[in-house]
């Protein structure tokens, strides 16, 4: 298995793309060209990020950021694809609340980042999603369509591998994943050798803007197509006593799929993060 620093090491390089960002209606707001170099200093010790961005409507933006091993921060965790999930360690009322999700597959990533406002009643509401999608120089070019939930009704089959929070060793399991056209119960079981998931939703053909979808409990979930095989599966609201996920996903034009979970608890504490490969 792979340290913390060589899953981190698969995301050295320049990478080329842009920040996009959505409404929670799923309604781009802004894009924002940038360009994000992440270099070793220091073999297996130190590295570099610098994150350049160009606003329309103001100057440039740069960003740098240095960090030792074994990693930036202790709730950054990576993958050893290079994925990685970092966040809110717990969610808490009247306060600002979100996380940032990478997938990586070659030289292409899709980035998320999905914040949440606080509202009167001491709940949060999701405020903006930014997708950013990023190709290191000369690399392979996002050529998929944009999402559209169709795409995902049926069943998904793959594996997963989990991180905890409590830093126990990564565990590698399988991952069931099912999408249909009717509004039914959703079941998420977990053990130390199998991750599965079965969400079953309303999902229409039709070319809506953003999909409201059920899942057991006592939240409403938002599937939110994006572009480029891309989507979030979310809260629209979190509240007090209740466990919710937020996961990210990225449909490519092979048909394979990568999903990006993080789970959080009744007590609104993240307990750990799930990667899955999968396909149909």
């Amino acid at each position: 298995m792979k340290s913390q620093w060589q899953c981190i090491q698969q995301n050295i390089g320049t990478w080329h793309g842009s920040f996009t960002q959505f409404s929670p209606d799923g309604e781009q707001i802004k894009d924002t060209p940038s360009v994000l170099t992440l270099e070793e200093t220091e073999a297996d010790k130190t590295m570099q990020l610098t994150l350049e961005r160009w606003p329309s409507d103001g100057a440039p933006d740069v960003v740098n950021r240095s960090f030792s091993a074994p990693g930036p921060a202790p709730y950054v965790y990576f993958f050893e694809t290079g994925a990685f999930s970092q966040g809110s360690a717990q969610w808490r009322a009247f306060s600002q609340f979100g996380a940032e999700m990478s997938l990586k597959v070659g030289d292409r990533r899709s980035r998320f980042v999905i914040m949440y406002c606080s509202t009167p009643e001491g709940g949060t509401e999701l405020a903006y999603v930014t997708l950013i999608r990023e190709t290191q120089s000369g690399g392979t070019q996002f050529i998929e369509a944009n999402t559209v939930p169709k795409q995902m009704i049926g069943k998904w089959t793959g594996a997963s591998t989990v991180l905890f929070a409590t830093m126990e060793p990564a565990t590698a399991g399988i991952s069931q994943w099912t999408l249909e056209d009717t509004a039914l119960e959703s079941t998420h079981s977990f053990n130390d050798q199998s991750n599965t998931l079965s969400l079953t939703c309303a999902a229409s053909s039709a070319p809506t803007v953003h999909q409201l979808v059920a899942l057991k409990g006592d939240l409403d979930y938002q599937l939110m197509p994006l572009p480029n095989g891309t989507y979030c599966l979310t809260p629209r609201k979190i509240k007090k006593d209740t466990a919710f996920q937020i996961e990210v996903g990225w449909l490519r034009s092979n048909g394979e799929r990568s999903r990006l979970v993080r789970y959080y608890d009744k007590r609104g504490v993240w307990i750990e993060s799930a990667l899955i490969e999968d396909h149909r």
